[in-house]
């Protein structure tokens, strides 16, 4: 009985040692991929396989703080330098506002005078606010009420180009005279304000009208000098 007990004992014994053996096997596979140091068989290190950290080139600056809302020489001329190849860069209104208006470049016409003592000023304006009308002098922002008519009107011109007529535009104070004339008179306003304000946002500050019964003008140009990063506004009301 003991010799049969043996002989039956021993084929159940090898099933489980090869079977405990070929599970040992499929965990070893298993897991060996991630026990390799793969890098150091390849000939590399973990810092050769990172990425590579990219360093700014030798033009390359620091990141800059927010704009300022007046910028710095430094800030108008590295702008310049950007937009100084554009399309109408030394124009106070852009191309594609220029073909939103009503009115197209054709024969000057001339409107009346813009008169500021205390900037010896003394031009005459035209209709239209595009370049060939610029180069004349201030122009008038066709859409916008006539000076002397209730409501906003509004004149553009150069400040370091052509005619210059609105070169010494930052030296106006509030209380300065501006003249303006039209065919049926002439209207004489009071400076109330100058602001600055960025290229894309100078419209808002431009053509905006004033409540009912008031007469106001806006006289607009680029700012710095030779720089249109910003816009100078000034206002001013009818006596």
């Amino acid at each position: 009985m003991a010799t049969a007990r043996r002989s039956a004992d021993g084929p159940a014994r090898g099933r489980w040692a090869r079977r405990i053996a070929g599970a040992l096997v499929l965990a070893v596979v298993a897991v060996a991929p991630w026990l390799v140091p793969w890098e150091q068989l390849s000939g590399t290190s973990a810092e050769e396989t990172a990425p590579a950290r990219v360093l700014p080139g030798p033009g390359a600056s620091s990141p800059r703080s927010p704009a300022q809302p007046r910028p710095d020489v430094d800030d108008v001329r590295e702008l310049g330098e950007v937009v100084a190849a554009a399309t109408g860069y030394h124009l106070p209104v852009s191309p594609e506002e220029l073909a939103a208006l009503s009115t197209t470049p054709g024969e000057y016409q001339e409107l009346g005078r813009v008169q500021i003592p205390a900037l010896d000023l003394d031009a005459a304006y035209g209709e239209g606010v595009h370049e060939s009308v610029l180069a004349e002098g201030p122009g008038h922002w066709p859409g916008t009420p006539m000076p002397g008519q209730e409501g906003n009107a509004v004149i553009s011109g150069h400040r370091n180009t052509h005619t210059q007529p609105f070169k010494e535009l930052d030296e106006l104070e509030p209380g300065d005279a501006v003249v303006v004339s039209t065919a049926g008179g002439s209207t004489t306003y009071e400076v109330t304000g100058t602001t600055i304000v960025p290229e894309e946002e100078y419209k808002d500050a431009v053509l905006a009208q004033p409540g009912p019964g008031t007469r106001e003008v806006t006289l607009f140009a680029c700012h710095p000098e030779g720089n249109p990063v910003y816009r100078i506004v000034v206002r001013a009301e009818a006596r």
